[in-house]
C-alpha cells in the first residue's frame, strides 16, 4: 500500500492540498493562541472580528435569513463589490509561514482588515493553513436576517476539512462529507433540529474534479435532506473543501454561562482520545515498518484500523441525535430557564481535547476541578505521548463535547446519550466563580508531549 499510499499524496500535493498537516496536531487551523494574539495587536477597523465557536439570529416565523458570499485574495483585496450587511462569518486560508507568526498574522490581517469601509462584525472566524501561498484566499459570508414575530433562533456555523483520510482520493466524497458535518457539528450542539441549510466553499484546479465535488455534495444533501445553496467554486484553483452551515431552533439556547454555579456536573458526551489510534494507522500507511514497533507495544494493526474507520464515520456523518437530546434539556423559546430542569451550557471539545476544558474555564471565569479524563484508547494515548507522535493524544472527534447541568439532572443527560451511542460521563464540576483555574486530578503529561502544549495547559492550572 506504501507506494499507492504516496502516490495518492503527491496527487494531493499537485493539487495544493496538504492531506498530512493534521498528525501532528490534529489540526489544520492556525493555532488559537496565535489568532487571540494576533487580533490584539490589529488596530481599530470598520471589520471587527470577536471570535466564537458559532453565531445566532432570531429565526423569524416564516422567513430564511440570506446570505451573501464574497471571495477576496488575501494579500490585494478587491473591495469594489463590498457588501452592507452588519455580521458575517468568515473562512481564511493563510500561508502556513505567516498563520505561524503572531506578529506577521497580526500585521496581515491589518492590511487585509483596513481595505473595508462598511462596519460588519464577524463573531465566527475559520483559519486553516496551506503550504501553497497562492492557494490564500478570504470568504466572506454575511447574513441578513429579517424582521418580524421571532419564534426562535437561527444558529451559523463553518468549516473547513482539518482532518481527512488521505487513503482515499482526491476525488472521494469524504473530504466534502467532513467539511459540511463538521460545520453541522456546532448547529447540533446547540440544539438545533430543523432548517438545517449548507452553503458549500470548495475549489479544484479541474472542472472534472469541480463536477465530481458538486456531484459529492449533491449525493450528501440528499441522503440527509438537507437545502443547499451552491454558491460555485472559490475560483483559486486549489484543492478545498469547506462549508457554511445554518441551522433552527425553538428553544432557548444552552449557552447559559452566566448562569453557571458552583458545584455543576461537567458531562463529557463521547470519551476523549480518538486520534491517536487514527494517527498510528497513517503511519503503518506512511512506512509498514511502524506496524512492527506498535504491535511490540501491544498496539495491534486490526484496532487501528477499526479506529480509523470509526472516527472517520463520526467526521462524515452528522450526529442528529445529538441535536434532539440537547433540545429537550433547553427550554421552549421565550419561557424561563430552569437549572433543575435545562442544560445551563454546552461548549465543543473534538479535536481540542483537554485544552477545551481549559478554554471553557477562562470562558466561564471558573475553577473547574477535572478528576476523571475517560479515553477511548488508553495505553494508545500513552504511547504517541511517549514517542512524541502527537502534541495532544486527548484529541478526539465529532460528538465529545462538554455539558454543564445540576447533579440531579446529569443522570437523565447521561441515560439519553447512551441510548443513542454516546459513551457519556461526568469528569468533574465547578469548584469556585471569578477565576479560571483548571485542576485536574491526573497526570496531564501522559497525553501531552509537546512543552509548549503543556506550558499553553499550565497557564490556566
Amino acid at each position: 500500500m506504501t507506494e499507492k499510499f504516496w502516490e495518492i499524496i503527491k496527487e494531493y500535493q499537485q493539487l495544493g492540498f496538504d492531506p498530512l498537516r493534521w498528525i501532528p496536531t490534529c489540526s489544520n487551523e492556525i493555532n488559537k493562541h496565535i489568532l487571540q494574539s494576533s487580533l490584539e495587536k490589529i488596530k481599530r477597523n470598520t471589520i471587527k472580528v470577536i471570535p466564537s465557536w458559532f453565531d445566532v439570529f432570531y429565526h423569524t416565523d416564516g422567513k430564511s435569513p440570506e446570505l451573501t458570499r464574497r471571495v477576496y485574495k488575501f494579500d490585494n483585496p478587491q473591495i469594489e463589490r463590498e457588501v452592507e450587511i452588519k455580521r458575517a462569518l468568515s473562512i481564511f486560508r493563510i500561508h502556513t509561514p505567516i498563520g505561524e507568526d503572531p506578529i506577521l498574522l497580526a500585521g496581515t490581517l491589518q492590511n487585509f482588515l483596513k481595505c473595508f469601509h462598511s462596519k460588519t462584525i464577524i463573531n465566527k472566524i475559520t483559519m486553516a493553513l496551506t503550504a501553497h501561498p497562492e492557494a490564500q484566499c478570504v470568504v466572506l459570508d454575511y447574513i441578513a436576517s429579517h424582521r418580524g414575530d421571532k419564534v426562535g433562533y437561527i444558529t451559523a456555523n463553518n468549516s473547513t476539512t482539518q482532518i481527512t483520510d488521505p487513503t482515499q482520493s482526491p476525488e472521494s466524497e469524504i473530504h466534502s462529507n467532513i467539511a459540511v458535518t463538521t460545520a453541522m457539528e456546532n448547529l447540533n450542539l446547540l440544539g438545533c433540529t430543523s432548517g438545517f441549510k449548507v452553503f458549500p466553499v470548495y475549489d479544484a484546479p479541474t472542472e472534472e474534479i469541480l463536477d465530481k465535488i458538486r456531484k459529492n455534495l449533491d449525493s450528501f444533501t440528499l441522503r440527509y435532506n438537507l437545502a443547499m445553496e451552491d454558491y460555485s467554486s472559490l475560483k483559486v484553483g486549489k484543492l478545498f473543501f469547506g462549508a457554511t452551515a445554518l441551522g433552527n431552533t425553538l428553544k432557548e439556547l444552552p449557552t447559559r454561562y452566566d448562569q453557571i454555579e458552583e458545584g455543576m456536573q461537567i458531562i463529557i458526551s463521547n470519551k476523549f482520545g480518538v486520534m491517536p489510534a487514527v494517527i498510528l494507522y497513517m503511519l503503518t500507511e506512511m512506512d509498514p515498518s511502524n506496524i512492527a514497533k506498535f504491535e511490540q507495544n501491544n498496539i495491534l494493526l486490526d484496532v487501528l484500523s477499526s479506529a480509523k474507520d470509526e472516527a472517520i464515520k463520526s467526521l462524515s456523518e452528522p450526529q442528529f441525535s445529538l441535536g434532539k437530546i440537547i433540545s429537550k434539556y433547553c427550554p421552549d423559546f421565550g419561557t424561563t430557564f430552569d437549572r433543575h430542569a435545562h442544560i445551563t451550557a454546552v461548549f465543543p471539545v473534538t479535536t481540542d481535547g483537554i485544552f477545551a476544558i481549559a478554554k471553557f474555564a477562562d470562558l466561564i471565569n471558573s475553577h473547574i476541578v477535572v478528576n476523571d479524563l475517560p479515553m477511548k484508547y488508553e495505553e494508545i494515548a500513552k504511547f504517541t505521548t511517549k514517542e512524541s507522535l502527537t502534541e495532544n493524544a486527548t484529541s478526539s472527534t465529532n460528538g465529545c463535547h462538554l455539558i454543564v447541568a445540576t447533579k440531579d439532572l446529569a443522570a437523565s443527560i447521561i441515560e439519553d446519550l447512551r441510548k443513542h451511542n454516546f459513551e457519556p460521563s461526568v469528569i468533574g464540576f465547578i469548584s469556585k466563580k471569578e477565576r479560571p483555574f483548571l485542576a485536574v486530578e491526573k497526570d496531564v503529561s501522559q497525553y501531552v508531549a509537546s512543552k509548549a502544549k503543556l506550558a499553553e495547559l499550565n497557564s490556566i492550572m
